[in-house]
């Protein structure tokens, strides 16, 4: 859910900006069983009969920026431990965090406000030795996360090629733009093809060419086969936003996903999560798992200690 992307690193990241939203934004592609996206509306024809054309010189700024994205997140080594608050379905939740060059540890600390009982941190404790005491867990939580990011880095450069653009509004270090489905655009994948239905905004630090903002908005149904094996409703949203957290190093701050629909036998879905992160503290590249596990539960501040080198 920081700030990287890149095949290496990211497996200790987690942290892809697309990644989770659109996840979440084609849950109920995954729960459908592979089932075949019908395209109830064709918005993105509808976007052109309404006279929405872009401007193709952002597209080329657009896909110049983005590129620099997906390189900065390459080149960026950088590990973190920080505060983790989701809030899913109602349910809030606190965790202390820790990435490594492996995995990310995430201990919980908090339900709805209230610290864990003994009981519960006992619990804890227990599915965290778990997790280090299983090289099979830790090294499929790992291709997980490697997953998630090339998934992420892909999505990043469809983005130039999926819509069309127009400019909001700039200042000397943010540009502002709407996106809408661009009708020339062939999605293959489940994520791609929402992309038909989709329309938002996008913020790009001109300055550095970093990605700050990605929000957007289902403006019609997502039908699976044709809605007898379900659908999502429009008016679904997600917002996503980063930044610079140190000096060439950008995080996730913000995830907000709201999603609603039906799959099969209409069984309702309803995506309701939001994650907060904060407090970000550096942590030494040559950190192990188990030191990271140790960080998650050292006394002070946030319930997060500092690792010495």
């Amino acid at each position: 859910m920081c700030g990287s992307m890149h095949s290496t690193g990211y497996a200790s990241k987690e942290r892809g900006v697309l990644t989770i939203a659109l996840r979440l934004l084609s849950l109920a592609l995954m729960l459908s069983s592979g089932a075949t996206l019908v395209v109830a509306e064709d918005h993105a024809q509808k976007a052109t009969t309404q006279g929405i054309k872009g401007e193709p010189e952002l597209t080329t700024f657009v896909r110049d920026i983005l590129q620099h994205e997906v390189r900065a997140q390459a080149d960026d080594k950088s590990l973190w431990c920080y505060r983790k608050s989701l809030d899913k379905d109602g349910k809030l939740q606190l965790f202390a965090s820790c990435q490594t060059e492996t995995v990310e540890i995430n201990r919980l600390v908090a339900v709805d406000g209230q610290p864990l009982t003994e009981k519960q941190r006992a619990l804890e404790e227990e599915r965290i030795k778990n997790l280090l005491d299983s090289p099979r867990q830790l090294k499929r939580q790992k291709q997980v996360q490697l997953e998630d990011g090339r998934e992420a880095t892909a999505l990043l450069k469809l983005i130039p090629d999926a819509f069309v653009f127009e400019q909001e509004s700039r200042d000397a270090e943010r540009m502002t733009l709407k996106f809408f489905p661009n009708p020339k655009f062939s999605p293959s994948g489940s994520s791609e093809k929402v992309f038909y239905h989709m329309e938002g905004i996008l913020v790009l630090d001109t300055k550095q060419k970093r990605l700050v903002e990605i929000s957007g908005r289902l403006m019609s149904e997502v039908k699976f086969g044709g809605g007898l094996l379900g659908h999502l409703d429009k008016g679904g949203t997600f917002l996503v936003k980063q930044q610079e957290i140190s000096p060439q190093s950008w995080a996730l701050i913000l995830m907000d996903v709201q999603m609603n629909g039906k799959v099969l036998f209409l069984k309702a879905i309803s995506v309701r999560t939001k994650e907060v992160d904060t407090d970000f503290r550096p942590v030494p590249g040559s950190a192990t798992v188990q030191q990271a596990a140790a960080l998650t539960n050292a006394p002070g501040r946030n319930n997060m200690g500092r690792l010495q080198k």
